[in-house]
């Protein structure tokens, strides 16, 4: 039986497929019962060498591209520039000379990594590059109020000194937060802070500092004339008042090397500043700020049937959502402390239907009377008469301002000296004000 073949460029018989049989411009060729021979063997063995060749120069191109990018990354690694393992970063070994120099004996291969982490910071996390920067910053600044290094303070300077616009405070030991620092912690204080997540913040260039807020719309008309009106504006101002958060650390923790201290203090410090936030935002008297839970802060106020929490009904809610005309009632929001909520969880409709269940297959609904919820750590949860708990409104109507360019991160060496610990401060400087009161509700006890 015969068999059709076709030459291939080289001179060497290849068997036909049937698309190649079908295709009449191809020359065919019929072999009967032997194998494929060449008109020229020669010709054929001089064909099959030169494919041989032409395959083996690509695979020795592809080999030689891949020894040059591993050769150009280990040079790369040598200066510090990538890590050996992109998701370990650089180590004491595979460091840069100059950033072995800024941290020390700490091991930055650990600095920050659980800034990065998905699991502990769901909202926000830092990249390789941010990771690095912040270490520096740490190192440095524990290298002089922790180990008394200064040289460490020149290469502050040195490094950060171009960023920062506030001179340092306290005796040596208060360092100005480079741009990048004050930024991360400002993101990471965001998680723990409803305020720093729902307000209206505006960056203030000076200690006072005054924004408009519209309080009534202008006015509109049918027919030819339309007569003259302006919208109600008024200033809302704004003192940037100091705020300091410290956090206490071991001495031990502070000196191990393969501590990820950088995250500690970050976290610690970023925590510690969003809640004082959150507390002066609904619970403030004054001092230095009214909060939304004053006579001042709230425009309307529900009050409740008797003088402790658990007498909070379901018509109450009702008549807080109630109390705000339609437009403001827009992102509205209700505000408690979890303890509270779990009595909302509790309360029925004149129906004896759960107002906070949706349907039996919901066990946890996003909303209380169709409004969603936000639960405040800093809000009251121990009970009392005449007394504000609970909050509805939309957090835009509250007006902060952050100062820039004046945060710092100081070390009190001294203070808990016996016990083997610092005290590290973090200090900003913030304005806050209710900007429409009308904007907001409060349920309090009866007295």
């Amino acid at each position: 039986m015969s068999k059709k073949y076709i030459k291939t460029e080289t001179g060497v018989l290849v068997l036909a497929t049937p698309e190649q049989i079908a295709d009449e411009s191809l020359e065919k060729f019929e072999v009967e019962d032997r194998p494929p021979v060449q008109d020229d063997p020669i010709k054929e063995l001089t064909g099959i060498i030169r494919e041989m060749s032409g395959g083996l120069n690509s695979i020795k191109e592809k080999v030689d591209q891949q020894e040059a990018a591993i050769a150009a990354y280990k040079a790369a690694v040598d200066r510090g520039i990538f890590p050996p393992n992109p998701n370990a970063g650089p180590t004491r070994e595979s460091a840069s000379l100059e950033l072995k120099e800024i941290m020390g004996h700490y091991e930055l291969a650990f600095q920050g990594k659980e800034l990065m982490s998905k699991t502990v910071h769901p909202n926000h996390q830092i990249d390789e590059k941010t990771r690095v920067e912040l270490a520096k910053f740490y190192a440095l600044f524990l290298r002089h109020t922790l180990f008394q290094d200064w040289r460490a303070k020149d290469q502050f300077w040195k490094y950060f000194g171009p960023q920062i616009k506030t001179p340092i405070g306290d005796s040596g030991n208060a360092f100005p937060l480079p741009d990048i620092v004050d930024s991360e912690i400002l993101a990471f204080a965001r998680e723990v802070s409803v305020v720093l997540q729902y307000a209206r913040i505006w960056p203030m260039s000076s200690d006072k500092q005054s924004f408009p807020s519209e309080t009534a719309a202008a006015s509109v008309a049918w027919g030819n004339t339309t007569g003259e009106s302006e919208p109600g504006v008024t200033e809302v101002e704004l003192d940037a008042n100091e705020l300091s958060a410290y956090s206490v650390v071991k001495n031990a923790t502070l000196m191990d090397a393969r501590s990820d201290i950088v995250s500690w203090l970050t976290a610690c410090l970023a925590e510690a500043a969003g809640q004082e936030l959150d507390n002066q935002a609904f619970n403030g008297t004054g001092s230095p700020f009214f909060g939304i839970l004053g006579a001042t802060g709230a425009g309307f106020s529900v009050i409740l049937g008797g003088s402790t929490f658990s007498d909070l009904t379901a018509t109450d809610l009702s008549e807080m959502i109630g109390k705000l005309d339609g437009l403001r009632k827009q992102g509205a929001r209700f505000w408690t402390h979890g303890q509270t909520l779990h009595l909302v969880r509790s309360l029925k409709d004149s129906q004896l239907r759960p107002i906070f269940v949706d349907t039996v297959g919901s066990p946890v609904s996003g909303t209380i009377w169709g409004y969603p919820y936000s639960e405040v750590i800093k809000m009251p949860s121990t009970t009392g008469a005449n007394t504000a708990f609970l909050a509805f409104g939309n957090l835009r109507y509250l007006g902060i301002g952050r100062r820039l360019e004046v945060s710092t991160l100081s070390a009190d060496p001294y203070g808990l000296w016996t016990t083997n610990r610092m005290r590290y401060k973090l200090y900003q400087r913030w304005g806050m004000k209710v900007g429409l009161p009308g904007g907001f509700v409060r349920a309090l006890t009866s007295s």
